[in-house]
């Protein structure tokens, strides 16, 4: 929900103060992407590394 939330804002703040709009479609896309990343960034390896 986070990643939801901040990525409408982020829009929104770009339409309002840079001109600049972005299809739904590439919102939803950014969401997933920054999912995507937080989730590769806090994976850990919990099997033991034994030779």
């Amino acid at each position: 929900m986070i990643y939801t939330t901040w990525n409408i804002w982020k829009e929104r703040n770009q339409r309002v103060f840079e001109g600049i709009s972005a299809t739904p479609q590439r919102v939803l896309s950014l969401i997933k992407n920054e999912m995507n990343l937080r989730s590769s960034a806090c994976a850990v390896n919990v099997s033991p590394n034994v030779s």
